[in-house]
């Protein structure tokens, strides 16, 4: 008998060859010789993940300048990079669909203005009782429809975002930011919906997380955190990548900037709730990050040996992701329970009486 037999037969009594029981006997003493080490582990609500992030705009924090039709322009009056209000001219614009716009509104206009006038006198001859209520009907019919009309011309134009000035028409910025980018030259001839300037607020910034198959996923309202740079959010969505790689793309809403800048990568740390965190249990069902070389395949299930007073046992966990160093799992571990993280193999014979 080796000695390594001597020492499993001491520590056991085994009525049955090959079966342990629940929990087998481990001294101190017995650890040492075996090479067996343990490492507490404790059972937290929350799992901290370390993630690489790109700081992206939030789409409701940027707004494109657009052609409202085919035409040209004359001049661009800003510079990437320049800050620009709401309202303020951005670039100069000529189109002969602009100037029949121009010209439709002013007949509109016009007609409704005619159509008040026939409708106030005919108002007066029909309270004197001179027409007839059908001509009555018929003038305000006309009215109607001339207002109508005049009101769809307005909004025409005001929807193209131009200002029409006395003797130019401009292209105006829909929202406050900065130019961060001109993509058209001054004299240059466009299509209508043509993209001519981007404005952005840059202060609107979110977190863009790319997060492979080893990383556990987190759920929407999870916290986000870039400490070094003092910004802070939340998870805001989350969506496959769609190329095959299955990784998932994280869309953090940030609460607080901090010194972020728009196109810079950092790292992020995820706090990931875990399952069940709201029940107050002495055994408590955490997501846990643990060393991989803790896992153990035993009897048909992945688990861990855990130390239970001067004897060691059995648990089994459901493993979410790992690589070669840590592994995320979940399972029912007592609170401050320690696992075996050296010695598996020697635990294994253990268990199984030695043989």
């Amino acid at each position: 008998m080796s000695f390594l037999q001597w020492l499993l037969a001491g520590a056991l009594a085994l009525p049955v060859a090959g079966i342990a029981a629940e929990a087998v006997p481990l001294s101190p003493e017995q650890a040492r010789t075996l090479g067996v080490r343990f490492q507490s582990i404790q059972g937290s609500a929350e799992l901290n993940v370390s993630a690489h992030a790109r700081v992206v705009l939030r789409p409701d924090a940027q707004a494109v300048v657009a052609a409202p039709y085919a035409g040209a322009l004359p001049r661009v009056l800003v510079a990437v990079g320049q800050s620009v209000r709401a309202g303020q001219p951005v670039a100069t614009f000529t189109s002969p669909q602009l100037y029949e716009a121009r010209r439709a509104l002013a007949e509109a206009e016009s007609q409704s203005r005619l159509a008040q006038q026939a409708l106030a006198r005919d108002r007066q001859l029909h309270d004197d009782g001179i027409i007839a209520a059908s001509r009555w009907q018929s003038t305000q019919a006309h009215a109607s429809e001339a207002a109508a009309m005049a009101q769809a011309r307005r909004a025409e134009l005001a929807a193209s975002g131009v200002k029409l000035a006395a003797s130019e028409a401009q292209l105006l910025a829909p929202r406050a930011g900065i130019v961060t980018e001109v993509m058209v030259q001054p004299g240059a001839r466009v299509e209508a919906s043509a993209a001519v300037v981007r404005v952005a607020d840059p202060k609107g910034l979110e977190l863009d997380l790319l997060l492979g198959r080893e990383l556990p996923l987190p759920s929407v309202g999870d916290r986000v955190q870039v400490a070094t740079r003092g910004a802070a959010g939340k998870v805001e969505g989350i969506a496959p990548v769609g190329d095959g790689s299955a990784g998932m793309r994280v869309r953090v809403a940030l609460s607080h900037n901090g010194d972020l800048r728009l196109g810079e990568s950092v790292t992020a740390m995820l706090t990931l709730k875990a399952p069940g965190a709201d029940s107050a249990r002495a055994d408590t069902a955490d997501r846990l990050r643990i060393p991989a070389a803790a896992l153990v395949y035993w009897r048909g299930q992945t688990g861990v040996f855990i130390e239970t007073g001067k004897s060691v046992r059995f648990a089994a966990l459901s493993v979410e992701t790992r690589d070669e160093a840590t592994a995320v799992v979940h399972g029912v571990l007592p609170m401050g329970a320690r696992i075996a993280v050296a010695g598996i193999a020697a635990l294994k014979s253990l268990m199984s009486g030695g043989e």
